[in-house]
């Protein structure tokens, strides 16, 4: 029975060492680390923790055309199956990174003395054996883990950014195409009567042929740009299927959803360094430099086993025993400071690097988006004060004009329409693409 509660007291220990070495994980979590991250790593630690994620609707302003595309968004950001793929490659890593904070498995040996036996009477000898880390060592993998866990999920979100800003961009073409196909019906409509009238007067005797097949071709060159515009409608409309893994998605919007940019570019930039999933990313993997420097001073820390012995003789009587031993890491750990001391140094050094590019690439993008604002507001109150199509038509009726100079005419409008449509779209690209840390 001895040997049993040695055993036991060898499990008992091993516990208590587990169970020290995770209460010590606290001390190994940075000091300085955002409450932010804080109050996420608790969601994290849930199995489902990325489907828990997806469950929370986006904020839907007053906007029906922000609602249909938060809605639009959250579809894609459950039924995208490489975000799937990434959500179970991320949870696989993260119980990857929890594989070293558990103690060293127990070594179990037999003994049979088949030569010699009658000399030292020792038939068998049973061993059961346990190393065990110090809890300051425990602590510190844990605290490692945890800040790998941490990039892991910075790491998902960078790839989750990426595909939603790509979903957001092809909503944008969309909503594009929809006001162009619209724009379209309107002039196409407008053209089938002015070939009627033009027909009618041409069989009066009122115009000549010339002036009729000017209309006929202007009407056949709308039908054939309306073509064109519903092709290329649905190929994005393809493409947003495929980003809801295959699942057919609506979305009918002829007008963007109210989106500016503020004119403090200093409190907008250190949002978006805060937000940014690039220096989330810097920033993670710095921590986890740090926690591997702080793991690295303590492995030069003893490692404790303990060992019990049990040996049967020939007589029949049996001796029982343990031994204590203790590993000195004097070689092992030599040069592990200064290499995990240098990897920190070199993680700060792209941190930096990546807070300079990240605010050049802003500072650009900012610059580039308020000239393409300024440029489609122009064109808007163009059109708003300058829409001379009613009045072109109205003259062509009353006979001001000719067949060509209205046509001439009616182009230019519908140019400078086509230069809005598409100034509009090149804003919301612009911005989309600059604030895509919002997603």
């Amino acid at each position: 029975m001895k040997q049993y509660r040695f055993i036991v007291a060898l499990v008992a220990i091993s516990i208590a060492f587990t169970v020290n070495g995770q209460d010590n994980n606290y001390d190994a979590v940075p000091r300085n680390y955002d409450a932010t991250h804080q109050d996420s790593l608790l969601a994290r630690q849930s199995p489902n923790s990325f489907d828990s994620a997806l469950a929370a609707p986006r904020n839907c302003q007053l906007s029906i055309v922000n609602c249909q595309l938060n809605a639009l968004l959250d579809s894609i950001d459950h039924n995208n199956t490489t975000l799937i793929a990434l959500r179970k490659e991320a949870e696989a890593r993260k119980l990857e990174n929890r594989t070293d904070i558990t103690l060293a498995d127990p070594e179990v040996g037999l003994k049979r003395m088949w030569e010699g036996a009658e000399q030292t009477g020792n038939l068998t000898e049973f061993t059961v054996g346990q190393s065990f880390d110090l809890p300051t060592v425990l602590g510190k993998r844990k605290g490692v883990a945890v800040q790998k866990n941490q990039l892991v999920d910075e790491e998902y979100r960078a790839q989750r950014m990426g595909i939603l800003l790509e979903a957001e961009l092809v909503c944008i073409d969309i909503t594009y195409y929809n006001a162009l196909a619209a724009e379209l019906d309107r002039r196409l409509g407008h053209a089938r009567r002015v070939v009627e009238v033009e027909k009618r007067r041409l069989d009066s005797g009122d115009t000549d042929v010339l002036s009729y097949n000017n209309v006929v071709l202007s009407l056949s060159a709308l039908e054939a740009e309306k073509a064109r515009v519903e092709m290329e409608r649905g190929v994005l409309m393809t493409r947003l299927a495929h980003l809801n893994g295959g699942r057919p998605l609506g979305f009918d919007a002829q007008e963007y959803a109210p989106a500016t940019l503020t004119d403090d570019f200093e409190s907008w930039y250190q949002e978006a360094l805060e937000r940014s999933p690039d220096m989330a990313l810097a920033r993670e993997e710095r921590e986890v430099r740090r926690s591997e420097l702080s793991l690295s001073k303590t492995m030069h820390l003893p490692t404790l086993s303990a060992t019990y012995i049990n040996e049967r003789h020939r007589t029949g009587e049996r001796s029982q025993g343990f031994t204590v031993g203790m590993n000195l890491p004097l070689w092992a750990n030599k040069n592990r400071v200064r290499s995990a001391r240098t990897a920190l140094s070199a993680a700060e050094a792209r941190e930096a690097d990546a807070e300079l590019q990240l605010r050049s690439q802003l500072l650009e993008g900012y610059e580039r988006v308020r000239g393409l604002q300024h440029t489609a507001d122009l064109y808007r109150r163009a059109l708003a004060e300058a829409n001379n199509s009613e009045m072109l038509a109205r003259a062509m009726d009353e006979g001001f004009i000719s067949v060509l100079e209205y046509l001439q005419g009616i182009e230019l409008y519908y140019d400078y329409l086509d230069r809005s449509l598409n100034a509009d779209r090149e804003y919301h690209r612009a911005l989309a693409e600059l604030e895509a840390w919002r997603l």
